[in-house]
């Protein structure tokens, strides 16, 4: 009977080495930041839409905005954000900067000094706000991506 063990158990030493050279060729999962970069690639390009005033009648002004988004070579997370409007039919450069991108909510964000811009990713729509930091939300940005 213990001949019969130590075959049984040889057999099964010798079955577990032959799966595992299968077991390590079977493909895994890409991590999430590969998909994240997947996401975040999908961002760039342009974007055009409309920057609307909440409250109307107080200083601020509905826009037409351009939004030029670039991913940052070895910065995952992170996308280069040109904001823009156009005025009298000429594009005006509002500012440049790193936006944090959540993959998991799908959703761009800068904090500025007058405020939070976000934005939410849903295909080839982004929409959001710039909330002002006592909460108020002065506008509503609706972009689409043209380019």
């Amino acid at each position: 009977m213990r001949i019969r063990f130590f075959r049984a158990a040889a057999l099964g030493i010798s079955v577990a080495a032959a799966l595992v050279p299968g077991v390590l060729a079977m493909p895994q999962n890409l991590p999430a930041s590969s998909s994240r970069a997947g996401e975040e690639r999908k961002l760039a390009g342009t974007w055009r839409g409309d920057s609307l005033c909440v409250e109307k009648g107080t200083a601020c002004h509905d826009e037409i905005a351009v939004y030029r988004i670039a991913a940052i070579p070895g910065k995952p997370g992170y996308l280069l954000v040109t904001g823009g409007k156009v005025v009298d039919g000429k594009e005006i450069v509002m500012g440049t900067g790193e936006w944090r991108y959540d993959g998991t909510k799908r959703t761009l964000t800068i904090d500025l000094p007058r405020g939070v811009i976000t934005l939410e990713a849903d295909g080839d729509k982004l929409e959001g706000t710039f909330t002002l930091p006592d909460k108020t939300i002065l506008r509503r940005i609706t972009l689409k991506k043209s380019e």
